[in-house]
């Protein structure tokens, strides 16, 4: 999923920017490239509030797989001139410093079959230094970021990802508006065959989203905002709200498929996967009772809530073992992200098509023990020992 072009790239630009502006040779080898993402590995799971910790003797914090495979200054030596591109070809791309990874992720990624079910939606990427197209978006789990246009798979496995930049925005401009535009970009970057449905929510769906994905021979389901209904002959939204629990109106117009539902809000969903309208038994929790009832939920709804959480699901994984090593770069949080965005994928893929029996934890540990295991150089000595060493007496304690 990490591609051997990328760690060329990456060991190629690293030595170049070493020359260039510290007019001192890094010499970095691919062996010292390994246990360098290692270390990135490793610090998801074994966090300390200082990354020169990980180096440290001191019994609390000591970690011998790190301090075994590379010392602290070297590390420190690599961390200051990692680069993936040229800084003397600069160009107008707002994300030029990062633009080769995610060519060549989008690229390696396809090496999964794409599913029937795919889900668009934005990643966001925490940040909170300066940026020009650093985002807040509130409401959010993460308000402050990168945004990230990305597709997946219902189970989590990314496909392709294009970070928004404004009107700089690597994708096709359709006329339709920025959500469709999306959609229909990412479905034709990443080379989506025909047959395959998307999930998304109401900001990218819109009826002329569907017609546009029917011509193409996609399939399509989303929820619609109300504002983007225009001449659609449903009930007044308060006079359906009024309605009981479980109440749904339906409208169908050539292959698109209008459903509206009470539940605890008006939820409104269009599709053109399905042409004929029917219901799966819910339960709901009744306050007032203090018991549940049993509804009839359209069964578009019902797929739609399986389908839609695939982009959301890769974003949770990449969280769960993130690494802690910071920088000050404005882009190292998405060299960071998309290490660990390869690592979640190559698990799915253990997982799925190999029947692996690791977990997310579980793998990440063993790719980055073997990393550090099998590249690494243990130290001849060690440097000066930590004045926390030294045996505190009764004496000095009272």
């Amino acid at each position: 999923m990490y591609p051997q072009s990328l760690r060329d790239l990456t060991l190629e630009m690293s030595n170049l920017y070493s020359v260039q502006n510290k007019d001192k040779p890094l010499n970095l080898n691919m062996e010292e490239l390994l246990v360098f993402y290692g270390v990135l590995l490793t610090s998801g799971y074994c966090t300390v509030p200082r990354r020169h910790l990980l180096w440290s003797l001191d019994d609390d914090v000591h970690n011998n797989c790190i301090s075994n495979a590379m010392r602290r200054n070297r590390f420190d030596e690599i961390m200051a001139s990692i680069h993936v591109v040229d800084n003397t070809k600069c160009n107008n791309d707002p994300f030029f410093k990062v633009r080769p990874i995610f060519q060549e992720l989008n690229s390696s990624y396809k090496i999964l079959p794409f599913s029937k079910w795919l889900s668009v939606d934005e990643s966001m990427i925490p940040y909170y230094g300066r940026h020009g197209y650093k985002q807040f978006i509130k409401g959010k789990p993460i308000r402050y970021g990168y945004k990230v246009w990305s597709l997946a798979s219902s189970g989590g496995y990314l496909y392709h990802m294009e970070p928004y930049a404004g009107v700089h925005t690597l994708l096709p401009e359709t006329g339709l508006g920025q959500g469709p535009s999306v959609v229909l970009g990412l479905a034709e970057q990443a080379g989506v065959p025909g047959g395959c449905n998307f999930a998304h929510d109401n900001l990218f769906t819109t009826l002329s989203l569907i017609d546009e994905m029917t011509k193409r021979g996609y399939g399509c389901t989303g929820t619609l905002r109300q504002n983007r209904l225009f001449a659609v002959p449903f009930k007044p939204m308060g006079e359906f709200q009024k309605l009981q629990r479980g109440s749904t109106e339906v409208l169908s117009e050539g292959e698109k498929l209008l459903v509206r539902w009470r539940d605890n809000s008006v939820v409104t969903v269009a599709s053109n996967v399905e042409d004929v309208y029917s219901e799966v038994p819910v339960k709901r929790w009744n306050k007032e009772r203090k018991a549940y009832d049993y509804l009839q939920q359209p069964h578009i709804i019902h797929s739609y809530n399986q389908q839609m959480g695939g982009v959301d699901l890769h974003d949770l994984q990449v969280s769960r073992y993130h690494s802690t090593i910071r920088s000050k770069k404005w882009w190292w949080p998405i060299y960071a992200w998309t290490l660990h965005s390869a690592v979640v994928n190559s698990w799915l893929f253990h997982r799925d098509v190999m029947n692996g029996d690791y977990d997310l934890l579980g793998f990440q540990r063993v790719v980055a023990q073997s990393l550090l295991k099998k590249f690494g150089t243990a130290p001849k000595g060690h440097g000066r020992p930590s004045s926390m060493l030294a045996a505190v007496t009764d004496i000095h304690r009272k």
